[in-house]
């Protein structure tokens, strides 16, 4: 499963959610995961909708937020597996 993962070589919370993506993928061999750096790329995180990081995306599926707890990092990969578009 393809996952772009926004964040910032200077952003705390970016590094935390670095971490639980890297134990998620560790456990997930399917799961793969793009890693843009918003301050390389502004013009791709502002096209892919990308106004706070650290976030996901997966196809039109945008999760933001000012902590992005393993909790709600599984809740959205969960969802994107199922192919639920609700989030």
């Amino acid at each position: 499963m393809p996952l772009v993962f926004y964040k910032s070589a200077l952003c705390p919370r970016c590094r935390a959610a670095g971490r639980t993506l890297a134990k998620l993928a560790a456990e997930d061999s399917s799961l793969s995961i793009e890693e843009v750096d918003i301050l390389s790329s502004p013009l791709r995180a502002w096209r892919d909708g990308v106004r706070m990081i650290p976030a996901l995306k997966d196809g039109d599926r945008l999760l933001s937020g000012i902590f992005l707890g393993e909790a709600a990092i599984r809740l959205f990969l969960d969802e994107a597996r199922r192919g639920d578009t609700s989030a």
